[in-house]
């Protein structure tokens, strides 16, 4: 019988201690472990899991697929197969309704991006690669320059979030500064893999090493952040991955851990709090609602337009950061 968190869904974020106590009945005696859809476990509480995550519902349905694929995703990275998956739409919205919870209960949010977020710019991806995906930029989108790419939903979504207090930082794994044309803070985001237009942050090579003091400020993160959101990232085994695998460790001290939204498997369903499958753009929609979010939002949409004036060409020097920064 799976936990039941009726209870937390209706409840006011003061009362966060619901969502402790059913990650620890979830995690109690429970070692990490990768989730197989062909999973031979007897513990099918682990195969839900990695359908739901740790929270799942009784009331929750399987995702349907959306498209197979035997192609591996990633190859030569942690990770499977690239089919897709898409949550039915009356699990969606409650999974997602407990998702805007655990943002009001969390003090330390980190959000923590892939290739995925920009894909609706007409940006493409390594991991997209089933007949039919459902990835934006797969109809035949162009970006033309890449350097004029505008900002996704789901980019003003996280900007936001953070006017509104509910993000505190953004761990980014894309080169394509989209945070910044959405008018999220420079100062609250760490482009750990290097940017286009940045000679003192350039694009990181696979092999390359990263920016010393960006990897501190991950590493300061990675110790604090409460709850990660995952968005659009294989997490197929890069360093920066460890601010989600460390956050999901830590959820039954923090009773909210790991969220990941996309739309395909990834090594580390099974240990997240909660599993969501959709197109990010469908899934913050939604996420907007539940948070009685404008988006875009007029203040972020603004200090975008102003970044983009000041920064032609997405022309930026990241400073050096600290450990604690912002203050």
């Amino acid at each position: 019988m799976c936990t039941t968190l009726s209870s937390t869904l209706d409840i006011p974020c003061s009362s966060q201690e619901a969502i402790v106590a059913a990650l620890f009945e979830a995690k109690s005696g429970q070692k990490l472990h990768f989730f197989s859809e062909n999973s031979s476990s007897a513990n099918s509480r682990n195969v839900l899991a990695g359908w739901h995550g740790q929270l799942q519902q009784d009331d929750w349905e399987t995702p349907d697929v959306m498209a197979r694929c035997s192609e591996k995703a990633r190859p030569g990275y942690m990770g499977g197969d690239a089919s897709e998956f898409y949550d039915k739409p009356t699990t969606l919205r409650k999974k997602v309704k407990l998702l805007a919870e655990m943002i009001r209960c969390s003090s330390s949010t980190c959000a923590y991006t892939g290739a995925g977020i920009s894909t609706a710019s007409g940006i493409g991806d390594y991991a997209s690669k089933a007949k039919g995906s459902a990835a934006p930029h797969m109809r035949g989108m162009s970006t033309g320059n890449r350097l004029h790419v505008q900002p996704t939903y789901s980019h003003c979504a996280l900007a936001a979030l953070e006017e509104k207090g509910f993000l505190h930082h953004w761990l980014q794994q894309n080169h394509d500064r989209l945070a910044q044309k959405a008018g999220f803070p420079q100062a609250k985001l760490n482009e750990i893999h290097g940017a286009w237009g940045d000679d003192k942050n350039p694009v990181v090579m696979m092999d390359g090493g990263l920016r010393e003091d960006l990897l501190e400020w991950m590493l300061h993160w990675q110790s604090h952040t409460s709850l990660c959101i995952a968005m659009g990232t294989s997490l197929c085994g890069m360093n920066a991955d460890s601010i989600a695998s460390e956050c999901a460790a830590r959820s039954m001290e923090t009773g909210l851990g790991l969220v990941i939204i996309n739309l395909q498997r990834t090594p580390l369903d099974g240990n997240s709090s909660l599993r969501i499958w959709g197109i990010l753009d469908d899934v913050l929609k939604i996420l907007a609602k539940e948070l009685k979010m404008t988006v875009p939002c007029r203040t972020c949409a603004a200090r975008g337009t102003e970044w983009q004036s000041r920064h032609p060409n997405c022309m930026y020097k990241t400073p050096k950061r600290k450990a604690k920064d912002p203050l």
